[in-house]
């Protein structure tokens, strides 16, 4: 600390927040901790010695206290110390929420860079004859058919399901007759191009009106895919430009043409089309063994290969081979473009740090994406490469002036990995019960059961961010009538549930995998929090509640930031600012404010906000 102020203190507290305190004060300016546990009395504890406050008046001149214990034990410290003179102390908690809150105030805006990055997408959305697409590049400011695919998913992820239908829309619409899809220019048909894009028709499926005129251009697609594709297993592009230049690229890059197929066939329930994915894997992870283990060609395109190694469940492959890029990954987080040179490629720092989320590693993969992320330029874009050491003489020559739309959609793709990563690597620590005297829980049975229960009705009940299940678990004892269900964005969290009763589904609170007006009652507890998009998860609350249906948003109010960590992506709320989004949604919204919670009664942390969703929402 650098205030005189606590050049020499006491800190009053001899457990582990007291610890906490002599960790983040220093030992050194720690003259004695004081106790009232006679037992620790005498003891020491980082080699500073543990006294009465009895003592510490009589031993020590007079010097600040510092209390560190819990909530519900500051107040009696507080008139214990007034008691015998004792003015000039201060809570740990205090002390620590002020750090917190200036750290806040001068971190990195993420949230900036993602709306920024949401920003550049809507500006760059061409208007076409039928739907829209997105551009190519800066340079090329023509709708890119490739990118307009895989956006798709991207999309929906994010809760921007309406752009999601008319880059579908507009696919189905330039589709040629063979069922092929062709370059920005329109010149020559690619495999890798129509693979891609059919990704984004089969994520389509589920948002999309008119499925048949979707299911025969999904069925098009892979007619031709399969057509390209020799008995052995070899694709054949009609333009092979790129393929043929392996400095920068290699024909193991199908291999992300696969996936998509396999999805294809358990879809359609067409076995001949997996059959065929199956056989075209088999040829390029036998013929190609050396460009996928070891990394030569440009990062955008060997994340690629990996990324398909995952999604065909060759998972240790895909860890043995990124084990020779993070090898090379600088401290600064940075990968360079290539093996030997000194400038990097945006998009596949993202990529890689894409696959390194899925591989469960968080410091590399933290690194490459918080280094991608400085990159971004002030229109919310991101140019192909940049030059590390402009002094060098080399030229990072992929679009090095020209901000390209793919690399917009893997900063989303990357967040959205990472915190799946983030949420399983926490899930030891989430909690499986709770308590039924908590207040939190308290406002959501009274809701649930004063303003819809009368006469038994059983009511659909959904928990958005549902991680263990425990309001879920207590409701279906408190109101067993009603069904329940429950989504988080992790699988291994889900597995944690172990209740038959509850149907659960992987999801999101920017994309919930059901239909509109589902659900009577959707709420979310400490869920909001994590996600950027503020507005898009309301808005996807709403759309799956029936009208005149509750949405219920338990989480942490602003007013209370300091009183713990808060990690970069996460944001807590103004009960005026949800208040007034959820309007936009809700004919009425109500807020309850320091809602006690566990075994704390007095505290601001938590707010509940409950909105009864308009008829004339959509």
């Amino acid at each position: 600390m650098d205030d005189e102020r606590f050049q020499r203190i006491a800190i009053f507290g001899a457990g582990e927040c007291g610890k906490h305190a002599i960790e983040y004060f220093g030992k050194d300016k720690v003259v004695c901790v004081i106790d009232n546990d006679k037992s620790k009395q005498g003891s020491k504890i980082s080699e500073i010695p543990v006294r009465s406050l009895t003592q510490f008046m009589l031993e020590y001149d007079h010097c600040p206290v510092i209390i560190a214990v819990s909530k519900k034990y500051a107040a009696d410290i507080k008139t214990q110390l007034e008691t015998v003179g004792v003015k000039d102390y201060e809570t740990f908690q205090k002390i620590w929420q002020r750090k917190i809150k200036k750290e806040i105030e001068n971190r990195k805006d993420f949230i900036g860079v993602y709306h920024n990055a949401l920003k550049w997408i809507e500006e760059h959305t061409l208007t076409e004859k039928i739907g829209k697409a997105i551009i190519c590049h800066t340079d090329l400011p023509k709708g890119y058919p490739e990118v307009t695919g895989y956006y798709i998913p991207t999309l929906i992820r994010i809760g921007r399901k309406d752009l999601a239908v008319d880059y579908a829309k507009w696919l189905i619409s330039i589709q040629k007759d063979d069922g092929s899809y062709y370059d920005t220019e329109n010149i020559s048909p690619y495999v890798f191009d129509t693979a891609q894009i059919l990704k984004g028709l089969l994520a389509a499926r589920r948002i999309f009106d008119d499925k048949s005129a979707l299911d025969n251009a999904i069925i098009k697609a892979c007619d031709w895919l399969i057509g390209q594709m020799q008995d052995d297993g070899r694709i054949i592009t009609p333009d092979e430009s790129t393929v043929s230049n392996t400095k920068m690229c290699s024909e193991a890059i199908h291999l992300y043409c696969l996936s998509p197929l396999i999805e294809a066939a358990n879809v359609l329930n067409a076995t001949e089309y997996e059959k065929a994915a199956l056989k075209s894997k088999e040829y390029y992870l036998t013929h190609y063994e050396k460009d996928i283990k070891q990394w030569r060609i440009l990062t955008h395109f060997y994340a690629y290969i990996m990324e398909a190694l995952m999604d065909l469940g060759e998972v240790e492959l895909a860890r043995e081979s990124m084990a020779n890029v993070v090898a090379r990954q600088n401290d600064n987080g940075m990968i360079s473009a290539y093996h030997d040179v000194n400038w990097v490629c945006s998009t596949g720092l993202f990529q890689l740090a894409l696959v390194l989320f899925r591989q469960g590693d968080a410091e590399h993969g933290n690194k490459a994406f918080e280094a991608a992320i400085n990159l971004q330029n002030p229109s919310g874009g991101w140019y192909g490469s940049y030059a590390l050491n402009p002094d060098l003489d080399e030229y990072n020559d992929y679009f090095p002036l020209s901000e390209i739309s793919w690399a917009v959609k893997y900063f989303f793709d990357a967040l959205y990995y990472k915190n799946v990563m983030d949420f399983n690597i926490s899930s030891p620590q989430f909690l499986d019960k709770l308590d039924k005297t908590d207040g939190r829980y308290k406002l959501l049975l009274k809701n649930i059961t004063a303003q819809f229960n009368n006469g038994g009705v059983c009511l659909k009940i959904l928990d958005v961010g549902c991680s263990k299940g425990r309001y879920l678990k207590n409701l279906l004892e408190d109101a067993p009538q009603n069904e329940y269900y429950g989504i988080d964005v992790s699988e291994k969290v889900l597995e944690l549930v172990n209740e038959p009763k509850i149907k659960l589904k992987k999801g999101s609170l920017t994309d919930i995998p059901y239909d509109n007006d589902t659900f009577d009652i959707v709420f979310t507890c400490e869920a909001l929090e994590h996600v950027v998009d503020v507005e898009g998860g309301v808005r996807e609350l709403a759309r799956v509640t029936k009208p005149q249906g509750l949405i219920i948003i338990v989480d942490k109010s602003k007013s209370a930031l300091g009183e713990m960590q808060i990690t970069p992506w996460e944001q807590w709320f103004d009960e005026t600012e949800l208040t007034n989004i959820m309007k936009k949604y809700c004919c009425e919204v109500t807020v309850h404010t320091s809602v006690p919670y566990e075994d704390v009664k007095n505290s601001n942390l938590f707010s509940v906000w409950i909105g009864r969703v308009s008829v004339w929402f959509r």
